[in-house]
């Protein structure tokens, strides 16, 4: 099976295979990019869901504001009201026939100031011995209620009430199986009233023995089921209000009362107040925005899981994907015909060079115009064919020249001998007039020459190279008539390790040209070499003219004739690595150091002693 698919692959023509390798590749490309885009665009539009979603709940929070300020107003005005003050202060407890007479004035008083609708329940004034109003209120039951101690813990304040069950609250059980489905469960408001009189000028309020009579408002769950009814919510969104101490007021659906009663995340919203939360529940992650009543103190809570929001979201995104993912295809698949093409288009004409040139045709060539890899390849095909034909036209000449090479090489080698032999002369001519000067000279010349021209290593003995630059120093101190006082202290055990050839070279001959030119005495020059720290380390010093910093730095760039010191530190970088080189103290008037770092690479097998070798 390997085997057939194997030869059905090498069977493809190469442009197909290039076609579907780059048109795999854009694809590839396209569907990475595609996820990208998809992945920000979710975010993106799950962002904006969620700001969105809490501008709503905020907007809806405004509109039952709306409707419970107007209740806050007028219980406010109901409190200032003359005929309320009047009755509270001549009513009569224990008599039946003023309770019932100001029963009739106060549900006047209370139409005037609330106005009659269906989702409320009851709207009555209590006192410990009546009941005023509209709607049925047990009256022993609400004055043993916690809802009565929640309101006269208010202090006049208008307290709000969360849903709760009417028999329950009131200890109904009675009622506990009858059809009272439309006030079982109310939520409530109510207030102290705090009555006084403020219509002659000054302000008159109940004698201290008159009772403090209680505005009570109950509210139908009809009235918040409608609200939200109103809002023309999407069903996909869990919907809520919450008391400040956590208890339920109002629940869209049985899902949602859930969520409010057991989600972790409840005390967090009710402890931020307002905002945009990321949640989970129940392993499902979801977008949660909420706000808080400032007149009831209640949270008003809508939740979206992700897996309702997300595919809302994504069809949008979709839709815009496949319209450009359709472009990018038809791109694609011109984009991967061209490229195969550029790139077979020059193998074909190669191939059939190729041919040709098998078949002895050498003067083939095939046109070049551009610089990219394959022209280059054809330049090089036209070039080997250019020699080819070069070469078996001139293979006489070749042998010709194979054999002027060698005669040449010879007389290569036959040249520094004829200069050796040519400075053994003079130094004989020296020795017999008694010119040992002239002698020494000519003998340092030539260990010199010969240490330079038939050692083609790139590394020597150092005991070698000291010996080469005491034949250099040497001639150098003659040119100036003995006025360099010369030293040269280096460790016994550095002498036999392997060292740079002529690394030392240019900064001694640096020192003679231009640290000591124009001084008429007094010339030191000091060489020293040592270990430290795993490495050996090598100072030539002098105490020449030196140089300011402006000057070594053109030096180190290469400006000017004096190349060498650069040179050398170039060549210890390359040759060990970039921590080792050359480091440079010299100032004007105060002489030159030259520090030269370099591995130790040789073991030391040679035992330190405290007096260095001295040359």
């Amino acid at each position: 099976m390997k085997d057939k698919l194997f030869r059905f692959i090498s069977g493809i023509r190469l442009r197909t295979k290039l076609f579907l390798l780059f048109f795999v590749l854009l694809m590839v490309t396209l569907t990475l990019s595609s996820y990208g885009y998809y992945a920000n665009s979710l975010e993106n539009a799950v962002n904006q869901y969620s700001k969105d979603a809490y501008q709503n709940i905020r907007q809806s929070n405004i509109i039952l504001d709306q409707k419970f300020s107007r209740i806050v107003k007028s219980s406010e005005l109901m409190i200032k009201d003359k005929d309320l003050y009047r009755i509270f202060n001549a009513i009569r407890p224990d008599d039946p026939n003023d309770l019932l007479q100001y029963d009739r004035e106060l549900k006047k008083i209370i139409a005037k100031y609330f106005e009659y609708d269906e989702q409320v329940y009851s709207q009555t004034i209590m006192t410990s011995y009546f009941t005023f109003g509209e709607g049925f209120i047990p009256h022993d039951a609400f004055m043993s209620s916690s809802l009565y101690r929640n309101i006269r813990a208010g202090e006049g304040r208008l307290v709000w009430e969360p849903t709760y069950d009417f028999v329950e609250m009131f200890h109904l059980d009675w009622l506990d199986n009858s059809s009272i489905e439309s006030f079982r469960y109310l939520f409530s408001c109510g207030r102290v009233l705090n009555i006084f009189d403020n219509s002659s000028g000054g302000i008159s309020n109940l004698s201290n023995d008159r009772e403090r009579p209680i505005l009570l408002i109950n509210f139908k769950l009809d009235f918040l089921k409608d609200f939200y009814t109103s809002l023309n919510s999407d069903e996909r969104y869990l919907f809520f209000i919450l008391s400040p101490d956590g208890r339920l007021v109002f629940a869209n659906n049985e899902q949602s009362e859930s969520l409010a009663l057991h989600s972790e995340w409840v005390s967090e919203v009710l402890r931020d107040k307002a905002g945009i939360l990321r949640a989970s529940y129940n392993g499902d992650g979801m977008v949660v925005s909420y706000d808080t009543s400032p007149i009831t103190g209640w949270t008003m809570v809508s939740a979206i899981r992700d897996k309702d929001l997300i595919p809302e979201a994504s069809r949008h995104i979709f839709v815009t994907m496949a319209k450009w993912g359709m472009v990018v295809l038809m791109v694609s698949l011109v984009l991967a015909y061209f490229m195969s093409m550029m790139i077979t288009k020059p193998i074909s004409k190669l191939v059939t060079a190729i041919h040709k040139t098998g078949r002895g045709d050498f003067a083939n060539r095939i046109p070049v115009r551009g610089y990219g890899e394959f022209d280059n390849l054809i330049r090089r095909f036209n070039d080997m064919n250019d020699k080819i034909r070069q070469l078996i036209r001139e293979n006489y000449e070749v042998k010709l020249l194979e054999k002027q090479s060698q005669i040449n090489l010879l007389n290569a080698q036959l040249n520094p001998h004829f200069l050796y032999n040519t400075l053994n002369l003079v130094n004989c001519i020296a020795i017999e007039h008694r010119c040992g000067e002239i002698s020494r000279i000519v003998t340092s010349l030539s260990r010199m020459l010969h240490y330079t021209v038939e050692n083609h290593k790139a590394t020597g003995r150092l005991r070698e190279e000291l010996e080469w630059l005491d034949g250099y120093v040497y001639i150098m101190r003659c040119r100036f008539e003995g006025r360099v006082d010369y030293g040269c202290y280096v460790e016994p055990g550095l002498l036999d390790t392997e060292v740079p050839r002529l690394f030392l070279q240019p900064f001694v001959e640096n020192a003679f040209i231009h640290g000591f030119d124009q001084m008429e005495a007094g010339c030191v020059l000091r060489v020293s070499g040592w270990r430290e720290n795993g490495r050996r380390y090598f100072s030539v010093r002098d105490n020449g003219k030196g140089m300011s910093p402006e000057r070594f730095e053109e030096v180190m760039k290469g400006d000017g004739p004096s190349v060498g010191m650069r040179n050398v530190h170039r060549r210890l970088k390359l040759m060990y690595g970039e921590e080792y080189g050359i480091t440079v103290q010299s100032a004007p008037g105060r002489g030159t150091t030259v520090l030269i770092c370099l591995p130790d690479s040789e073991p030391d097998q040679h035992t330190k002693t405290d007096h260095p070798l001295q040359r």
